[in-house]
């Protein structure tokens, strides 16, 4: 199985995982969910990548964890499971905008617009988020001990694996990142791109 039926299987069961994010009926915010969608995606994809030293993913890891923070979130709200109030629609919002304007990103600017996305929601909100992403995580951890990738340059690491089928726009998204860790993909990657476009839509609903 490649790396690209692998996404689309992780695609393909994104429903499930929003089903399975833990709720609190009493909880402001908080509903039954529905369906999230997938974007488009125009970075040029990548053949096969070798294991890339841990100390490079360490460096991108806090710009593949905000990008797939961003789009559980976005995912979570449209399919009704999580109902930001005024306030937090405002102050996503705001991160949104300044996501989209920023130049680089990188480690630190990643790290502390995750600190301010996870702000914005409540206890329950932010349970629910994690708990999706976990759910993710699980599901391409489980796909993986099933499959093993390989490509003309040899073997793929487990943790490089896991990072391409959970960032958003993939592994065209994480060698890129791989390569100028301070890259903004809210500029770079269309998939990323329309995350942010169609967060903002909802958000201003």
């Amino acid at each position: 199985m490649t790396a690209a039926l692998l996404s689309l299987t992780l695609g393909a069961g994104s429903a499930l995982a929003v089903a399975s994010a833990p709720r609190t009926p009493l909880e402001p915010g908080l509903v039954t969910p529905g369906l999230p969608q997938a974007g488009p995606r125009t970075l040029p994809p990548t053949g096969g990548q070798m294991a890339a030293p841990s100390g490079l993913l360490a460096d991108v890891t806090p710009t593949t964890k905000l990008l797939a923070s961003v789009s559980g979130l976005r995912d979570l709200i449209r399919a009704g499971t999580l109902k930001p109030d005024a306030a937090a629609r405002a102050a996503l919002g705001a991160l949104v905008l300044k996501l989209r304007a920023a130049q680089t990103l990188g480690p630190q600017v990643s790290a502390q617009a995750q600190s301010e996305l996870l702000a914005a929601l409540t206890p329950a909100q932010e349970q629910a988020l994690r708990a999706y992403l976990r759910t993710r995580e699980a599901r391409v951890q489980a796909l993986l001990a099933r499959t093993r990738i390989a490509t003309p340059d040899g073997p793929v690491s487990p943790a490089r694996q896991t990072l391409n089928l959970l960032t958003p726009g993939g592994a065209a998204v994480v060698s890129a990142l791989v390569r100028e860790p301070g890259l903004n993909p809210y500029r770079a990657d269309s998939v990323n791109q329309e995350v942010l476009r169609s967060l903002l839509a909802l958000l201003e609903r």
